[in-house]
């Protein structure tokens, strides 16, 4: 590629099947986001855009408004970047896949706070990426197994934030708990509500409600502690 950042247009001729979401990729390694690109396409994703800086993924968001968003997290953490603040750049702000290098990564959990909805480690592997990106199309979130035991093997003191809810979980009633459980999975709204014979609307204000129990800010903490406390197993990206 010329340049680092890059607007990229539709392959000619037709495609092998439709176009299930566009994708702006940012990451700084040109090598693995060229590949990183290549096989979301092949997976049937309309990459529409590349940047290898904060600054020109910022411009691109604007120029291109895709619907995910997937961000190597180094990245992330030196823009400070938070996923709420792009609803003050866009119409309809993307959900955001955060890439890491490794398990247990130290910005993992800055990530969390900053409202992600996938975390997955920088492993070219299509299944696991095709269903991690299919949860979080779906209003679910989905991280990556071997990512949990990263973040729960840190010291006491930097995972706080997610053992102090454990003990809240007992204030929880049996749906609350039940939902609980699903969100662990990975579960959407309308899979859950499937699950647990619930309107969509009743599992929305159980999320509501054991968020407010639990002193938590988002579903993706809550699945962290629900896979913590053993009420669900890890989450599971493959399909």
């Amino acid at each position: 590629m010329n340049s680092t950042a890059e607007l990229r247009s539709a392959p000619t001729g037709e495609r092998q099947q439709p176009v299930r979401s566009t994708v702006l990729v940012a990451d700084g390694d040109q090598i693995f986001r060229t590949r990183l690109c290549r096989l979301l396409e092949d997976l049937g994703y309309d990459v529409v855009a590349e940047a290898s800086s904060a600054l020109e993924m910022t411009k691109l968001l604007r120029g291109t408004e895709p619907e995910l968003l997937i961000m190597d997290l180094p990245l992330a953490r030196s823009a400070g970047f938070r996923a709420d603040r792009l609803g003050g750049l866009l119409r309809r702000p993307p959900k955001v896949v955060l890439l890491t290098g490794g398990a247990g990564h130290q910005g993992l959990e800055e990530a969390l706070d900053a409202g992600a909805r996938g975390f997955i480690t920088k492993v070219l592997d299509g299944p696991l990426l095709d269903s991690v990106l299919g949860h979080v199309l779906s209003d679910g979130c989905a991280i990556a197994p071997e990512l949990f035991g990263g973040l729960m093997d840190r010291p006491t003191g930097s995972r706080t934030r997610f053992t102090r809810a454990h003990p809240r979980v007992s204030l929880l009633n049996d749906s609350e708990r039940h939902v609980l459980q699903l969100l662990g999975c990975g579960f959407e709204n309308a899979r859950i509500a499937e699950e647990l014979h619930l309107s969509r609307a009743s599992v929305k204000t159980y999320v509501s409600r054991l968020l407010g129990k639990l002193h938590l800010e988002n579903r993706t903490q809550a699945a962290l502690v629900a896979n913590e406390t053993g009420l669900a197993r890890q989450v599971a990206v493959a399909a």
